[in-house]
């Protein structure tokens, strides 16, 4: 069998990937400038890139075979309605763009418009008749995982109702998303080529954006979560918004969610961000059990200085200050013989949920090096051993949440009710 790793590459071949690569490049930085890199990286995402997400997630969900889509017409997300999030781009939408990626409005714009916009109530719209045309049903781990409410609970009727009414969704969005800076400590290969820092323009643009738009956002919002981009706490941009939502009693009610590698996450940073009282859930990215693995996927970071702030965080969480904690990793050739030993990781830290969710291509790497890493394709020479890892009864303890794993499986292969309910707290 030929592997990816015997495949030829093409150099000479136009795609986004390489057109993003060309952009972010240190001699193209240097001889058009990082504001015109930036352009040419900003066309090719909300243009190029998104055109492709958007075929992709319209092509699967014509492709429903008739199970998937009797249980979409009996279940209901609520995402849509009641979730605004912002991305790099400039960019707002309605769920993660990796799961939706259609968007409803730019950054930039009222945000109450951009709520409201035709595009917004029109997904809604797909989520009512069970078609969910407009989502990823292959990366959602809500829709791969069988994770969805059913459509006739209270909730969800409440929700379809507002709808109905032409009151829309709930006004304004209850959860707010912050993903718009992808400044981050860590270059993880499944999620980019190297580390980014926003220079002194680009951090100068991002606060201008928190008085303009982010604050009167928040102000009506009930949870903010910070980030899904990059880190939390490897970006200066979002530690001086917190800083600011922690001292001001206008965001007292607000509760914050943050999604961080938790390398800078110790007791000082919880204590100089004024946390204490504030947190809600905390997501740590960790993709590894070991520490030769974590040093692999989660390049540079210290496997030693995890260990210490994830006991400070189970301190935390075992005293009530943490309301939800969730370890996270994201499946590929490299781990995923640990998923078990990662599962009886987060028991040892008093996590609440251990999420897994398939590696996918983030259009920044070679197609050898996404296929050497993709664990969930059939030919994959190792797809074997995955699937049979699926069965270790470790993660059929309810802590354990498989995502969209479910998708990369043959049918019948997982419990259905052992496996695809989810565990996290709302």
């Amino acid at each position: 069998m030929t592997t990816s790793k015997d495949t030829a590459k093409q150099p000479g071949a136009f795609s986004p990937r390489r057109l993003l690569q060309w952009a972010a490049s240190p001699a193209v930085l240097d001889f058009i400038g990082r504001d015109r890199a930036d352009a040419v990286a900003s066309f090719v995402n909300n243009h190029l890139i998104l055109k492709l997400r958007q075929r992709r997630a319209y092509a699967q969900s014509q492709a429903q075979d008739e199970a998937a889509q009797a249980y979409l017409k009996t279940h209901f997300c609520r995402r849509p309605f009641n979730t605004m999030e912002t991305t790099h781009t400039g960019l707002v939408f309605a769920c993660c763009p990796v799961y939706l990626p259609t968007p409803i409005g730019r950054l930039d714009e009222n945000h109450r418009d951009v709520w409201h916009s035709d595009i917004a109530n029109k997904i809604r719209e797909s989520i009512i008749d069970g078609t969910y045309s407009y989502c990823d049903h292959v990366n959602c781990p809500f829709i791969a995982g069988r994770q969805l409410e059913p459509r006739d609970s209270d909730e969800a009727r409440e929700f379809i109702e507002h709808h109905r009414k032409g009151r829309a969704a709930p006004l304004p969005p209850l959860q707010v998303v912050l993903s718009h800076d992808k400044s981050c400590n860590l270059a993880c290969p499944s999620c980019r080529s190297g580390i980014y820092v926003a220079n002194k323009a680009r951090q100068a643009k991002l606060d201008d954006l928190t008085e303009k738009s982010l604050l009167p956002m928040l102000k009506d919002a009930g949870e903010v979560i910070i980030t899904g981009s990059g880190d939390a706490f490897g970006s200066n941009h979002f530690r001086n918004l917190i800083k600011r939502l922690t001292a001001s009693d206008d965001y007292k009610d607000l509760k914050i969610h943050l999604h961080t590698n938790g390398q800078l996450f110790d007791e000082r940073a919880w204590r100089d961000l004024n946390l204490s009282g504030h947190v809600g859930a905390v997501q740590i990215s960790i993709d590894a059990a070991q520490a030769d693995t974590y040093a692999n996927v989660r390049r540079p970071g210290n496997f030693d200085r995890l260990l210490k702030n994830l006991a400070f965080l189970k301190r935390m969480r075992d005293e009530g200050q943490i309301q939800h904690l969730m370890f996270s990793m994201v499946v590929q050739d490299a781990n995923y013989r640990e998923m078990p030993a990662f599962v009886k990781m987060g028991q040892d830290f008093s996590a609440d949920s251990v999420m897994f969710n398939m590696y996918r291509q983030r259009d920044v790497f070679s197609k050898s090096e996404y296929e050497d890493a993709f664990i969930g394709d059939p030919h994959h020479p190792d797809h074997a051993d995955f699937l049979e890892i699926l069965h270790a009864p470790e993660l059929y303890l309810p802590i354990a949440n498989l995502g969209n794993l479910a998708a990369y499986a043959p049918a019948g292969w997982l419990d259905a009710d052992k496996h695809a309910i989810g565990q996290a707290a709302e």
